[in-house]
């Protein structure tokens, strides 16, 4: 019986390292997807520029990560003249284990890149060269992107002022690749309703990063579902500080349930503009305030339509933690 029981452990340990074998070279040496950039020449119309100059600079962030960022000011602005020439580094500062540094995206940095390999890289994660990028910059959310929405992204890049600047160091630790690899995915792209502010809401707020940063997540940047839009996810600024996402759930104690949308639309414009010291304010950010500012009104009212109509979570949190 003993020798039987050996015999049948020893099996099982061969299938197991059998079965991690066999995801080790599914992740690390299959994946990511071989996904081709699409044949698109996109045409550059006043109105697609205006158009992704607003995706870029007030919803998604773009220029945000993508720029030169001034930590002496509240919210991190973008320093002028920097738009698109990268360089912000993302490291254990950071709460990144490896290293990622932004990339230009001014034309001296992708004026070789075709419109397609742009679109691939906005929407399923992947270099000119074929590998995965990492989702801090979330293409496993920009995959539901509008394809006019992508369009106008791509010709407001074009637009840029070119800003010659190269930047090396990009280093990505096993589990960086693994979450990297597996997030690489087709394009899924959303018909938004842009008369139902629901569907218009849904749409903004998945974009903009609000349910990502308002929602607490793993190591693995897999969000607790049951907390979606109750703040507290932490978050490291290069200071070496850590700031927490604040509770934007309809809970009328501990989050915005008792807002009307007048108050809810005039907390973004305030920063209209602003370039607020630190040492005014007492502590960082990481929410792009005076970007976000620059949302219209339309879409904050349809972000806070969508945002009360979600389940409340009861979770007090205060931005220094």
């Amino acid at each position: 019986m003993l020798k039987g029981l050996l015999k049948l452990i020893a099996g099982v340990v061969v299938l197991a390292v059998l079965a991690v074998g066999a995801l080790y070279v599914y992740y690390f040496m299959i994946l990511p997807r071989d996904i081709a950039p699409p044949e698109l020449a996109v045409e550059i119309t006043p109105e697609r520029v205006a158009r992704g100059e607003y995706l870029a600079t007030a919803v998604f962030g773009c220029m945000y990560c993508h720029s030169e960022r001034d930590w002496s000011l509240f919210g991190a602005p973008p320093v002028p003249g920097t738009l698109g020439k990268g360089g912000e580094r993302f490291d254990k500062r950071v709460g990144v284990s490896g290293v990622l540094i932004s990339a230009n995206i001014t034309p001296a940095g992708i004026g070789d890149w075709s419109d397609g390999e742009v679109y691939r890289a906005i929407v399923n994660g992947l270099h000119k060269d074929g590998y995965s990028l990492f989702p801090i910059m979330p293409f496993d959310v920009y995959l539901h992107l509008e394809t006019e929405d992508v369009y106008s992204i791509i010709a407001y890049l074009r637009t840029l002022e070119p800003i010659e600047a190269e930047y090396s160091g990009r280093r990505m630790t096993r589990l960086m690749q693994f979450i990297a690899n597996s997030r690489v995915l087709p394009a899924d792209p959303w018909q938004v309703d842009q008369d139902d502010p629901l569907s218009r809401g849904e749409y903004m707020v998945i974009i903009a990063g609000c349910r990502f940063c308002h929602t607490p997540a793993n190591e693995r940047m897999q969000p607790y579902e049951d907390m979606r839009f109750g703040g507290g996810l932490g978050m490291r600024i290069p200071a070496g500080d850590t700031v927490y996402s604040a509770n934007i759930s309809p809970d009328p104690d501990t989050g915005i349930g008792n807002w009307t949308e007048a108050e809810f639309i005039a907390r973004f414009k305030a920063y209209a503009g602003a370039r607020i010291p630190v040492t005014e304010t007492g502590f960082q950010t990481q929410h792009a305030w005076s970007e976000y500012a620059q949302l219209t009104e339309a879409d904050l009212a349809a972000i806070y339509a969508y945002l009360m109509a979600q389940p409340p979570v009861s979770n007090a949190v205060s931005p220094a933690g």
